[in-house]
């Protein structure tokens, strides 16, 4: 099914809200008036209105609840938390134009349609993978199984959702396994391979894209997923007119003691009880404009963060974009796997 088989318009009868739903496996109908959500629709409702006695060809707002519960943003773990919150069947979620873009279910999302987006993907997909031994011993990180597919299978789909599909990985720790992995299975996505001959870095890889883009192209790494609007993260980017875009995630950490405070002869000036601290971390997702390359030395390591740093020093505009934590699924991490398995839902 289509995100658009579980929309109805304003001006449909409740006879054909009911022909609609028996013919969705959610029974269940967002009525639109011109593209805003006003009203939802049930079996129940549908139920409750009949013995009321009134006709089935009024308007099929006449059955419907008004003001359903709506998410903001892009955010399928918080959607999944209100519907057990509000025990509802489902959330709709709107883009930044406060249009729907998505349809949280338990266990399922109908994402609408996005048009093709020109604008490359790369992923950063050479590491060794040590946060996940001993598992990449024998596999390497962007294969690790992560909710039903592989990690880089999961990454794959939050972008095609929002319309990219060109990805070029840039591979090196048992390379051969994942080319002929991904040989023999059908992504929906143009993939293509950059072999990366030595360990260069988080960033030194990059060098080899100078001169092939004349536009902004987005960079991941194989080992989180980032759960956001990808296509206005581009958009800043190009509005603010950044150089190099960062996205970060909000975190905050609570020391769970008392902490202390001397001067240098030991005796105390200060006492925090369990202080709270608030600060952004990098998810390793990025915007890179086509310049930005230009800065990475040829064939040499190098760390992202350091060029960077580099950069800013010169005065190019470094942006960043912030997300809630929860927004933020880091998979590169061999502790608590089930917890990540469930955040990432279908």
């Amino acid at each position: 099914m289509s995100y658009i088989d579980y929309i109805i318009q304003l001006n449909n009868t409740v006879s054909y809200a009911i022909a609609r739903l028996e013919t969705l496996e959610h029974k269940i109908l967002f009525v639109s008036d011109n593209d805003d959500i006003c009203g939802v629709v049930t079996d129940g409702d549908i139920r409750r209105y009949l013995l009321t006695g009134q006709p089935l060809s009024a308007p099929v707002m006449d059955a419907a609840s008004v003001n359903p519960i709506k998410l903001s943003g892009y955010h399928e773990a918080k959607a999944r938390e209100m519907l057990k919150e509000y025990n509802i069947q489902c959330v709709p979620m709107l883009d930044r134009f406060g249009k729907l873009h998505a349809l949280v279910f338990d266990g399922e999302t109908i994402h609408r349609e996005s048009e093709s987006a020109d604008t490359p993907v790369i992923m950063m997909a050479g590491g060794y993978g040590t946060r996940l031994q001993p598992y990449t011993a024998i596999l390497p990180k962007p294969l690790i199984p992560a909710g039903g597919v592989t990690i880089t299978e999961q990454i794959l789909n939050r972008f095609k959702k929002f319309g990219f599909y060109n990805f070029t990985l840039v591979v090196n720790y048992k390379k051969n396994l994942i080319k002929s992995y991904f040989s023999e299975v059908d992504t929906g996505a143009n993939l293509s391979f950059v072999d990366e001959e030595t360990p260069l870095g988080t960033g030194g890889g990059l060098w080899v894209f100078k001169g092939r883009f004349d536009s902004p192209v987005l960079v991941t790494y194989c080992d989180s997923v980032i759960e956001a609007d990808y296509g206005e993260i581009l958009e800043r980017h190009i509005q603010d007119g950044n150089l190099f875009t960062m996205v970060c995630a909000r975190k905050k950490l609570e020391i769970p003691y008392g902490v202390i405070e001397t001067d240098e002869t030991g005796a105390l000036c200060g006492l925090t009880e369990k202080p709270c601290f608030e600060f952004l971390t990098n998810t390793g997702f990025y915007v890179l404009s086509p310049e930005f390359f230009e800065q990475i030395e040829d064939n040499k390591f190098a760390l992202i963060t350091d060029i960077v740093e580099r950069c800013r020093k010169q005065g190019g505009r470094i942006g960043v974009y912030t997300i809630e934590k929860e927004c933020f699924i880091d998979m590169g991490q061999r502790e608590d796997r089930r917890s990540v398995e469930n955040k990432l839902g279908k």
